[in-house]
């Protein structure tokens, strides 16, 4: 069964261009147009998560305003140094070579019986590849920059988010309250 607008369409359609199958083609191409269009104007509600709650709880949905140009170039300036820092934090050749050494050392002082020569001769040698390591793994000056300015840019867009946060709710609340005004203004007159 058709829908009123898809006949109104198609009556409408068969007035100006007669009767066949162009006239048919072109109502159904206009019927699939004014569908489309009312679907792009009455998007139905997306879900975006869901919750079960028990009697006596709440929950609390709070929506962002848009980014502000200062948010988006901070986040993008966030994504920037956390990948420089993915890359500074790969394990270099030397870092593996290290780690290998150390554990190639502490696997034969396992096997070595306690309190022998070898477990103390191979216990010193654990302590220079743990030192070894230790150096090996320690941030670099360039890691550590790296490191600061993720913090610095990472605090800087907490604050900007929240201002920005702030403003909105701000904004809500003034026009809540005029529209309380206005509408008691009404009432009472």
């Amino acid at each position: 069964m058709a829908s009123l607008t898809q006949r109104l369409t198609r009556t409408l359609v068969a007035r100006v261009l007669g009767d066949g199958l162009g006239a048919d083609l072109a109502g159904r191409g206009a019927t699939f147009l004014v569908e489309g269009l009312r679907e792009a104007r009455e998007r139905p509600a997306h879900p975006l998560t869901g919750a079960r709650l028990r009697p006596g709880e709440a929950y609390l949905v709070v929506a962002r305003p848009k980014p502000s140009r200062l948010e988006r170039r901070l986040a993008g300036r966030q994504r920037a140094l956390a990948s420089r820092d993915a890359e500074l934090s790969r394990p270099t050749r030397g870092q593996r070579r290290a780690a290998r050494r150390l554990a190639r050392v502490q696997r034969r002082l396992d096997r070595s019986r306690p309190g022998g020569r070898r477990a103390r001769r191979l216990l010193a040698r654990e302590s220079v590849a743990g030192e070894r390591f230790d150096r090996a793994v320690a941030p670099t000056r360039r890691q550590r920059e790296v490191r600061g300015q993720l913090v610095e840019v990472t605090d800087a867009l907490e604050a900007a988010r929240s201002a920005s946060f702030e403003r909105a709710q701000q904004a809500r609340e003034r026009s809540r309250r005029g529209r309380r005004r206005a509408s008691r203004d009404r009432f009472y007159s």
